[in-house]
């Protein structure tokens, strides 16, 4: 659902309480920017969002120059129109301030100058989640701050991931267990370096399914499902769901691990057979004792 940059609420309270009427013979409600711009302030106070706003295209095309202006809008259901005034002339026609949007405009809205422009810009048909929105819109709405936090935290999950792989990188049965569970395909010529490939690019590419697979309460038993079910230890019929050893352990994965997490005898005949099959936890296992890698350090418990 995309951001709605000004509510039916908002434009009914502008066309009640902040208006101008400008016009000889036919009047005309003209937003009055001041009051909208102080009520604005409060709204985001309110909302805690930042003073920073960035216009840009959705889509630039780098061999062509925007060159975008806006005037006025009016609304149609309230009749009000949005846009800066200059004056009008001797018939009573408005004049109005040529608003350019060019291919980028930054908006700093502790500046008065700048938070006019926002009042305004909020209806432009080319921007995305203007109530007056074209079918294609030119432009989509930034908050650089918001947009810089969202990094941070994206970056602070990322190394997050890395360090949990560190933390089982000498493990070779943790490591592949977990890269399966992760929904990769690891076929028995994976090794060390390709196994490690994978997992530091999902904690590259998708760091918020990682930690949420990481931190499941059920992770040693989807390890444990996802790994049998790859190497065939357990089968998945159309009319009986996931057997093993012609057990019925469920219809749907979801059911299957839960049965492992209650039947503990299941479970580690199923640990078992992995431990006797599982092909790449022996070629990881090979590859972390040639390269050496060494296990995590651990805090000392003194007692």
């Amino acid at each position: 659902m995309k951001k709605e940059l000004v509510p039916i609420e908002e434009r009914r309270w502008i066309a009640e309480h902040a208006f101008l009427e400008m016009g000889s013979v036919v009047k005309h409600k003209i937003i009055d920017v001041n009051k909208v711009v102080a009520r604005m302030k409060e709204q985001r106070e309110a909302r805690n969002l930042t003073d920073y706003i960035q216009i840009i295209p959705i889509s630039a095309d780098s061999y062509k120059t925007p060159n975008k202006t806006m005037t006025f809008q009016k609304d149609p259901i309230t009749g009000v129109l949005y846009g800066l005034a200059i004056d009008q002339d001797s018939f009573g026609n408005i004049r109005w301030q040529k608003i350019q949007l060019a291919d980028s405009l930054p908006l700093d809205l502790t500046k008065l100058n700048d938070a006019k422009l926002w009042a305004i810009l909020r209806f432009s048909s080319d921007i995305e989640g203007s109530p007056f929105v074209a079918e294609t819109p030119y432009y989509k709405v930034l908050d650089p701050v918001e947009v810089a936090q969202s990094e941070r935290q994206e970056i602070e999950l990322m190394k997050e991931c890395f360090d949990r792989i560190t933390s089982f990188e000498s493990n070779a049965k943790e490591m592949v267990l977990f890269t399966r569970y992760l929904g990769d395909d690891v076929n028995d010529s994976s090794n060390y370096d390709i196994v490690m490939g994978m997992l530091l690019k999902k904690a590259k590419n998708y760091p918020a399914v990682f930690k949420k697979r990481w931190e499941s309460k059920a992770r040693t038993f989807a390890e444990k499902f996802y790994t049998a079910k790859a190497l065939g230890i357990i089968a998945d019929e159309a009319e009986r769901g996931f057997l093993f050893n012609n057990i019925s352990i469920g219809i749907s994965e979801e059911d299957a691990i839960r049965f492992l997490a209650k039947d503990r005898n299941i479970l580690s005949a199923v640990n078992t057979a992995i431990d006797e099959k599982d092909i790449v936890v022996r070629n990881v296992k090979r590859d972390i004792e040639l390269k050496k890698i060494p296990k995590p350090a651990t805090e000392e418990i003194v007692t």
